[in-house]
C-alpha cells in the first residue's frame, strides 16, 4: 500500500514527538502514551461526530482496534521502511 506523503509526514511529526519523549531512557512510558493519546483522540472524534447517531460504540471499537492492528504489523513487516534504521 502507498501512503501519501502528507500523511507520512503527519506521522513522522507523531513519531519525533514520541522520540523526544523518550530520550530520558523511558522508551515504554512515550509508547504507551502515544498509545493512549490516540485512543483519547479517537474516542473523542468518534464520540463528537457521532452524538446521538445511534452508531454503536462497540463496532468502532472494532474498526479502530482492527486499524491498530494492520498499522502495527504492517510497520513490523516493513511497509513504509525499516522499523530500526540500520547504524553506521
Amino acid at each position: 500500500m502507498a501512503y501519501p506523503p502528507e500523511f507520512l509526514k503527519r506521522v513522522d511529526q507523531f513519531i519525533d514527538l514520541a522520540n523526544r519523549m523518550a530520550e530520558d531512557g523511558h522508551q515504554g512510558d512515550a509508547s504507551a502514551a502515544i498509545l493512549f493519546a490516540a485512543g483519547r483522540y479517537n474516542a473523542f472524534n468518534f464520540a463528537s461526530r457521532n452524538a446521538g447517531s445511534g452508531q454503536d460504540p462497540a463496532q468502532a471499537a472494532e474498526f479502530y482496534v482492527s486499524e491498530y492492528r494492520k498499522a502495527f504489523i504492517s510497520n513490523l513487516e516493513g511497509a513504509v521502511g525499516p522499523v530500526i534504521k540500520p547504524q553506521g
